[in-house]
């Protein structure tokens, strides 16, 4: 008998990058059949063949299945065969992350990240908690982002600009680095995740457009913003994750200075996780120093997408002081 709960349990914990921790009557219930649901909705799947997941988790996650399923059930001889094949397999730097959103396996965000905090130089290329929060409150409030054009700051991998992206209907999201390696997985993870839409190159920009829509990619060091080129006049400036250093939160201000000489009724929104105190609060001093107002939006638990609710967040709402 399919037990699609079950089986909806497990694959969102594999997906999720969480080992299993099955209890004796949930064992029970899987059947060779439930296993084979598993295995159809989880490393059977085009996606997952064509972007797997990272090779030692999934070893950990099978071994632990197997060992929980061997003295109770028939195990599938899809299990040890993917096992077997996935240890031959050798490890990269950069695997894929599936991440859920509304535990709906129609929908998908894909990324190509590294489990490393720092590699080439940059901590830009995995995916951040404040990136999954800032995803999350906009999925809530998608009104706020609808036919906008969306300017993204620090972008890392570009999951939070994707997900706003494909899933809020706005007229355009330029998401922006400085390091060369973070672009090109943001250009990745745009093809993977929007292959429909075509790409126009320039000296300056990436832009993959769809009728109406403009998702583009662009180099931005906040070191130099004298000359600041941007294809679309912002509405709506994000970041997450970018107050984190106090040496780069005099450029980050420059930065904001400068798009609010572009456009001074834009609307900013910084997601942070506050690993330190007193940076943070040195950010909050260095808003008020150059006339810009802020207010805490409070965040409700996970809606769409799974992230950390027990961290020291916040997220801000900036504007400009008239």
């Amino acid at each position: 008998m399919m037990d699609h709960n079950l089986i909806n349990k497990l694959s969102l914990s594999f997906f999720k990058g969480l080992h299993c921790n099955l209890k004796p009557e949930e064992i029970k219930k899987l059947t060779w059949e439930n296993q084979d649901l598993f295995l159809k909705q989880t490393v059977e799947t085009p996606l997952f063949k064509k972007y797997p997941c990272h090779r030692d988790f999934c070893v950990r996650f099978f071994k632990t299945l197997i060992q929980y399923l061997e003295p109770e059930q028939e195990v599938h001889d899809d299990m040890y065969t993917f096992l077997c094949n996935i240890m031959k397999s050798t490890i990269n730097e950069f695997c894929y992350r599936h991440y859920v959103v509304n535990n709906d396996f129609n929908n998908i965000i894909t990324i190509k990240e590294t489990k490393n905090m720092v590699l080439n130089g940059t901590t830009g290329l995995k995916t951040w908690e404040a990136a999954l929060m800032l995803s999350d409150w906009a999925l809530c409030h998608k009104e706020t982002f609808s036919n906008k054009h969306v300017l993204e700051l620090g972008s890392g991998v570009g999951f939070t600009g994707i997900t706003i992206a494909k899933l809020c209907d706005i007229t355009s999201m330029i998401m922006t680095d400085c390091h060369s390696d973070v672009l090109n997985t943001i250009n990745n993870n745009i093809q993977i995740n929007l292959s429909d839409l075509c790409l126009k190159e320039d000296m300056k920009s990436n832009l993959y457009i769809s009728g109406d829509k403009s998702i583009g990619v662009m180099s931005l060091d906040w070191n130099d913003t004298e000359e600041l080129s941007l294809p679309y006049i912002p509405n709506i400036v994000i970041g997450a994750d970018i107050v984190y250093d106090p040496s780069i939160l005099q450029p980050l201000l420059n930065v904001l200075l400068m798009i609010h000489k572009i456009n001074n009724d834009v609307d900013i929104y910084i997601a942070s996780v506050i690993r330190n105190q007193d940076t943070f609060d040195k950010f909050l001093k260095e808003l008020e120093l150059n006339c810009f107002k802020h207010e805490e939006i409070k965040l409700s638990n996970n809606g769409f997408i799974d992230w950390d609710n027990s961290v020291n967040r916040c997220l801000l709402k900036i504007n400009k002081i008239s």
